[in-house]
């Protein structure tokens, strides 16, 4: 099995990208973070800042993940070459549902490192939901360490 990354079209990254800021939204309202009641807005209003030309929003990279043809999975790198190291960041990594279970979210993150190393980025970085527990055995599997956390406390 080999998993390639090929560049996200127009029309697929608006489908995509409206189902990533449903999934944020959630994200930040199971964290705790922002209250369920205008959640999915706040995200789709920081997107749009965050990508102000849609796809074509520089520094920022989309692709579909294929096998034998097959779509598999979606990535989104952010890369900053002006960074000292320059780093690159995954804003988003998603195996499909039906596709899952085969190995393609380590193949996926290879792909990513694979994409760094081409264009001479040092550092990789992502940002995980805490009770995301599977996401983050994997990403410690592959080599990823914490470099911040963020912890909270309800008080009642």
């Amino acid at each position: 099995m080999s998993l390639t990354l090929e560049p996200m079209g127009a029309a697929q990254f608006a489908s995509w990208m409206n189902h990533v800021m449903q999934w944020y939204a959630q994200g930040k309202v199971d964290a705790g973070s922002w209250p369920e009641e205008g959640a999915f807005e706040r995200a789709r209003r920081e997107n749009a800042e965050q990508l102000p030309d849609g796809v074509q929003t520089p520094g920022n990279h989309f692709f579909v993940g294929t096998v034998d043809g097959r779509e598999v999975g979606f990535l989104w790198l952010h890369s900053d070459p002006d960074q000292s190291p320059p780093t690159a960041t995954i804003e988003a990594i998603e195996v499909l549902e039906s596709e899952r279970g085969q190995g393609l979210g380590r193949a996926l993150l290879e792909a990513a490192e694979g994409w760094c190393a081409d264009h001479s980025i040092a550092t990789l970085r992502l940002h995980v939901f805490g009770r995301n527990t599977a996401a983050i055995n994997l990403y410690e599997s592959a080599g990823f360490e914490a470099t911040n956390v963020l912890m909270a406390k309800t008080i009642r």
